[in-house]
């Protein structure tokens, strides 16, 4: 049933919700969230207002409460295209993958120009380990988002797997020439060093690599656990095990065994870091 309020509410509850966007561009998203749930008290319809609950919360990386906003957007807002897709995001970054491309495949159903949307689909095809299916749809969306550097770097990931290392190379150097960029513009950008290095690390450069991956774990880390870089999450826990790989490529054993311990103690339940502690040795 949708809730009958006065133009009065309407108006103070859109005053809440543009209250929220102010306050999460400073950062400060636990009070956006405040704001946009009294948008909510005051509107219950107000989808809008429950998508930006999804949004500040999978910015402080709370991927459940993020995921139960925007089932509520969609539950009020069935042709949400933009709710969908933020959906099947959170979705993938809990592992369910099937689901996430379901309503990835709703979100472009409704709006087929968002090709930038197939980027998406090719990175929970990687994840599933569908490498050729992942290829395809990465290139499908690069044909009209050239410029989407996670897409490339997730396309060069892609096709190392295949082995087309050459290929590979020469995307990765897209990724770090446009993250340098960045980097020259704010020096402690944590996502840039991150990406950088992780960049340099797959190309066989660990020892460069470390560079970078030392400056993501030391920028922001106090302020922030997660970070997005256009459109992508990372966790601190990502850098330190990241970092733990190129350090013991270089033979830095002992620092390699405290930071893939690291990453485990701000993520403990995390399989892949297991995964790497055992395949390191440690």
């Amino acid at each position: 049933m949708v809730a009958l309020i006065s133009i009065e509410e309407k108006d103070l509850a859109n005053q809440h919700l543009d209250r929220s966007i102010s306050l999460a561009m400073t950062g400060k998203y636990g009070q956006a969230i405040e704001e946009a749930r009294k948008a909510i008290e005051i509107d219950p319809d107000f989808s809008q207002a429950y998508n930006k609950v999804g949004d500040y919360n999978l910015k402080l990386g709370k991927i459940d409460e993020a995921t139960e906003a925007y089932r509520k957007a969609i539950a009020i807002d069935p042709a949400s295209q933009n709710s969908h897709f933020d959906l099947g995001c959170s979705l993938a970054l809990k592992g369910d993958y099937d689901e996430a491309m379901a309503e990835l495949k709703s979100a472009l159903a409704l709006d087929p120009s968002k090709t930038e949307i197939y980027g998406h689909i090719g990175r929970i095809f990687l994840a599933m380990g569908q490498v050729d299916d992942a290829v395809a749809n990465l290139r499908t969306a690069l044909a009209d988002h050239p410029e989407e550097v996670m897409t490339v770097f997730t396309l060069a990931c892609a096709l190392q797997i295949k082995g087309e290392h050459e290929q590979a190379n020469r995307l990765f150097l897209q990724v770090i020439n446009r993250y340098t960029e960045l980097t020259r513009v704010k020096s402690r950008f944590a996502e840039g060093h991150y990406y950088i290095g992780r960049s340099l690390f797959l190309m066989g450069q660990s020892a460069k690599a470390v560079e970078h991956l030392e400056k993501a774990v030391e920028f922001d880390t106090e302020a922030i656990d997660h970070h997005y870089s256009f459109g992508m999450l990372y966790s601190d826990a990502d850098a330190f095990c990241s970092l733990a790989e190129a350090q013991y490529d270089c033979g830095r054993h002992e620092e390699a065994r405290q930071n893939i311990n690291k990453a485990l103690t701000l993520e403990p339940t995390n399989k892949r870091f297991e995964k790497i502690r055992n395949d390191l040795g440690f």
